[in-house]
């Protein structure tokens, strides 16, 4: 299959997109490692948790990615600093983050996910002229995204046990408004 970047667009998260995120994120095996969404919860509590997000009453900004017109996965970006205990961290200081997820099977694993992250990038993080840099925070055993994020640029910073009261190991990855390829 010959993706065509182009082709791909982000539209902010509506509450009709809440069944298909829900089986992505609980449904398939690798993102139910991943996604510390809900595990084991209801269809209800999952949706309470993205509610706040939707209606901007929280400050993490939700997205669908779109190929075409079909939803293939879901990005999200926030601002490290907008969550406590991210004091701790000074590479996420002053730092957008950024978390994604290519949720449709036939989308994975096609060099897909660096392609959309760089698009992301450059069409959404750093069109906030504030935003010079944005760290990630994969689960170290989710080599599949750490490549795409190294493909996209991304540096390895360090490995910590925790970021954000979520107890994963995981590895800080930062990039720089001005290496964005």
């Amino acid at each position: 299959m010959g993706l065509d970047i182009g082709k791909v667009s982000f539209r902010r998260l509506r509450r009709d997109h809440l069944p298909q995120l829900y089986e992505w994120i609980t449904k398939e095996p690798p993102a139910t490692r991943f996604w510390g969404y809900m595990q084991g919860a209801t269809y209800g509590q999952f949706v309470q948790e993205f509610t706040a997000s939707i209606k901007g009453k929280d400050p993490t900004k939700p997205y669908i990615i779109y190929y075409e017109e079909t939803p293939i996965g879901y990005i999200q970006t926030y601002q490290w600093d907008d969550y406590p205990g991210c004091e701790k961290y000074e590479e996420l200081q002053k730092a957008a983050g950024l978390d994604v997820l290519i949720g449709a099977k036939s989308y994975r694993n096609k060099g897909l996910g660096s392609k959309i992250l760089q698009k992301f990038l450059k069409d959404i993080i750093f069109a906030d002229s504030k935003i010079q840099f944005c760290v990630t925070d994969p689960d170290v055993r989710n080599t599949v995204a750490i490549r795409a994020y190294e493909k996209t640029g991304f540096q390895q910073t360090r490995l910590v046990d925790e970021v954000l009261d979520e107890p994963r190991p995981v590895m800080l990855m930062r990039l720089g408004r001005k290496e964005v390829k």
